[in-house]
């Protein structure tokens, strides 16, 4: 029978090693029962080899074949019972099942104290097996121990499945009984068949079963966990398109409030309202052009230029707490009347905190104050409120500066007549490095020709 269990070992090992590489294979979706299951087969493998080596050697002469084959012998007994603790503890941890699994936990523990106890004992009491010097193997007067430990094991693990029948799976239930059903088969066969060794086709039989369960388990988790994956999806993106429509109506609402207010703030003072939205035309334009020629490229990009263009009807705010009598004047203002139109720009950084705080996006509040605040700063340090100086004024308030600039100049007032372009344009250059940030301005010039046509688009209409 010597070539046949030769031959059975070295299927089992390669069974075991495609096995192995299968589990390998799944690393991105490996299971801790995988993981198990992988040290079971490496378990059958080692008995396997054990098995194959005592075998070959057995029939020759010598101390180093007899310390070769006691070697064997001791690690094919330690083998099959650490493939049914690894097991047992496989089932035990995965079935999850409350009930008498301590009683179990306690016992195997127990039983492995007493096999491994004996085992260590055997090489020099013979309590298990006696290897003689012809390399021949006998039972050792123990020899029931480790058949009775492991009997007793099945039944336990037998009253555990019994005990938890009403909760655990049928497919769990048929891999545990594979575990118990095919060994005891290769047992029973090796009984009628001298000289036979199955046990580790048993094994072999039975991991492969556990192998294709936990794959077609996976396997079903996975399909299941995508369909939701699928349907939440959906979900989700019918709530964002809601959300979306809800945010985009709130915008909209939104802006249009703001303008409505804007303009009834402009309105005051005379003017139609066309003025808040040539300023937003004008800076929209600005902006983009600075950033099409990457200029202060660590501020703006399409999300500032989006608040920069939805705050700039909000820059003259401000001038809601100021007197009609000086709106209204038609002519310049004295001193003390101008030292009153100044509060409009530190009024306005006030006034879009108290509406806008806790309902808008901070960026958006930080941008809409800064220019209602700081349009009226100057480069060279003389405008008010703070007299900032160069770059201590927000970039935004410096855009905002010559877009309400330009727009005065050449719009009529109740105290001047309207400015032609290149009367303006060259008003904005003079006061580069001046007044305005000169790369702003630099830019603002080469975009003339479309500031104007933003002007002639709304016109005022006397």
């Amino acid at each position: 029978m010597t070539p046949v269990n030769i031959a059975l070992n070295i299927y089992n090992i390669f069974l075991g090693i495609i096995l192995i590489i299968s589990i390998a294979l799944r690393r991105n979706t490996i299971t801790k029962q995988q993981n198990w299951i992988k040290w079971m087969v490496i378990s059958n493998i080692i008995l396997a080899v054990a098995h194959t080596c005592y075998l070959l050697f057995r029939t020759k002469t010598g101390t180093v074949y007899y310390i070769i084959c006691s070697i064997a012998i001791f690690i094919m007994y330690l083998a099959v019972f650490a493939i049914i603790d690894i097991t047992i503890i496989f089932f035990v941890r995965y079935l999850n099942q409350n009930r008498f699994k301590k009683a179990l936990t306690i016992s195997l523990l127990a039983i492995t104290i007493v096999f491994s106890f004996f085992l260590i004992l055997t090489p020099f009491t013979g309590a298990y097996y006696v290897l003689h010097a012809d390399n021949s193997k006998e039972y050792g007067p123990l020899i029931f121990i480790p058949y009775s430990l492991q009997a007793l094991i099945y039944v336990l693990m037998i009253i555990y499945l019994i005990s938890n029948r009403k909760t655990l799976k049928a497919q769990r239930v048929a891999t545990i009984l594979s575990f118990v059903l095919f060994p005891q088969i290769a047992q029973i066969i090796q009984l009628t068949q001298h000289g036979l060794y199955l046990i580790t086709t048993g094994y072999s039989i039975t991991f492969l079963i556990m192998v294709i369960f936990e794959n077609h388990r996976l396997e079903t988790s996975l399909d299941y966990t995508e369909v939701e994956l699928d349907e939440k999806e959906n979900e989700l993106k019918e709530k964002l398109s809601e959300i979306e429509r809800s945010k985009l109506a709130v915008i909209k609402m939104q802006n249009h409030t703001i303008e409505s207010l804007s303009n009834l703030v402009e309105n005051r003072d005379e003017d139609t309202g066309e003025h808040v939205r040539r300023t937003r035309a004008y800076v929209e334009l600005l902006a983009v052009q600075l950033m099409k020629n990457n200029h202060y490229s660590e501020i703006l990009n399409p999300r500032y230029v989006r608040f920069l263009k939805r705050a700039a009807p909000m820059h003259d705010i401000g001038k809601i707490v100021v007197p009609d009598a000086i709106l209204k004047k038609p002519g310049y203002l004295t001193d003390d009347e101008f030292t009153q139109m100044k509060r409009h720009a530190s009024e306005g950084g006030r006034i879009v905190h108290e509406i806008m705080d806790g309902y808008e996006d901070p960026e958006y509040i930080d941008i809409t104050a800064n220019i209602a605040k700081y349009h009226h700063e100057k480069w060279d340090g003389t405008g008010y409120p703070d007299n900032l100086k160069g770059s201590e004024i927000p970039l935004c308030a410096r855009i905002m500066a010559i877009a309400d600039v330009f727009d005065a100049l050449v719009s009529p007032r109740v105290y001047k007549s309207p400015m032609s372009y290149e009367e303006a344009f060259k008003i904005i250059y003079e006061g580069s490095g001046i007044h305005f940030d000169p790369i702003i301005a630099h830019e603002f010039l080469q975009i003339k020709g479309k500031a104007a046509s933003v002007n002639e688009s709304f016109k005022y209409i006397d």
